[in-house]
């Protein structure tokens, strides 16, 4: 059964949990009045980013709605999903064979398919002529206010957009009440960030001293996450406030890098 497994003890996430999390949205949206028949979810995953005007790249982390209905870990993705059948549909980005040099292997879509075990895989170049064969009466994109940051979702955009009728207000609110509530799936991928978070702050507990810099603490945690967890990235910037730094909620931050050298009986 295809899932997503780092190898060793990390966990595996079975493809299933996505399969289930693209059938509760859809059972959702289906009992909403306003969701004509052959509706589609329409979602654009996250972009590669450089930094500044460099080439360099930088971590690439999916972004969230798009990982919770299709778990793809791959940037420059498209996805859809027939509201009606529940079919799913992913687009990949069509690379060049020259690229295999940076990248690796360049895989077909139907890799992709397999991988994530979705029903259609295309190139994203074919999303307005693969859309358009399946008559759409309209495409339900994702635009909302995060509450916390006040920003605003990435709203899928693709050339040839215009020539569907599209509705940006329906999904957000359905799909992201369909995020509070966990399946057991999800609940077993949150327990197992928990057991890894609180070994890597046992971890650091157990190395702290005084003399240390608070960098330390923040690396040593970092490097349990990700060699015993396979977390490549962490939520938010690690916290390592020793002393009175304890008191400030998001130290971490650029103007204060976990950087204090930690003294005796600092807490």
């Amino acid at each position: 059964r295809p899932s997503f497994w780092l190898g060793n003890e990390t966990l595996k996430v079975p493809a299933a949990l996505f399969a289930l999390n693209r059938r509760r949205l859809c059972d959702r949206l289906r009992q909403n009045k306003d969701v004509q028949k052959n509706s589609v979810v329409l979602l654009q995953g996250g972009e590669e980013t450089q930094r500044y005007c460099t080439d360099t790249g930088i971590v690439f982390r999916q972004e969230s709605y798009f990982h919770w209905t299709f778990g793809v870990t791959e940037a420059g993705c498209f996805g859809a999903v027939d509201v009606d059948t529940g079919r799913s549909m992913l687009f990949v980005p069509r690379l060049p064979e020259s690229y295999a040099v940076w990248m690796g292997k360049i895989h077909p879509p139907e890799f992709f398919k397999k991988k994530y075990a979705v029903d259609e895989a295309h190139y994203v170049n074919e999303i307005s002529s693969v859309l358009a064969s399946k008559k759409p009466a309209v495409l339900l994109t994702l635009r909302g206010v995060n509450t916390d940051s006040g920003n605003i979702c990435k709203e899928a955009s693709f050339e040839g957009i215009s020539q569907f009728n599209v509705n940006n207000k329906i999904l957000h609110p359905e799909i992201a009440e369909c995020r509070v509530i966990k399946t057991d799936m999800e609940l077993e991928v949150l327990r197992y960030t928990n057991k890894i978070s609180s070994e890597a702050h046992k971890e650091v507990m157990k190395a702290v001293k005084a003399g240390m810099k608070e960098y330390e603490m923040e690396s040593l945690f970092q490097h349990y996450c990700y060699a015993r967890g396979g977390m490549r990235h962490t939520s938010y910037t690690c916290i390592c406030g020793s002393g009175d730094n304890s008191s400030v909620l998001h130290y971490g931050h650029a103007g204060a890098p976990n950087d204090k050298t930690i003294e005796d009986g600092d807490l």
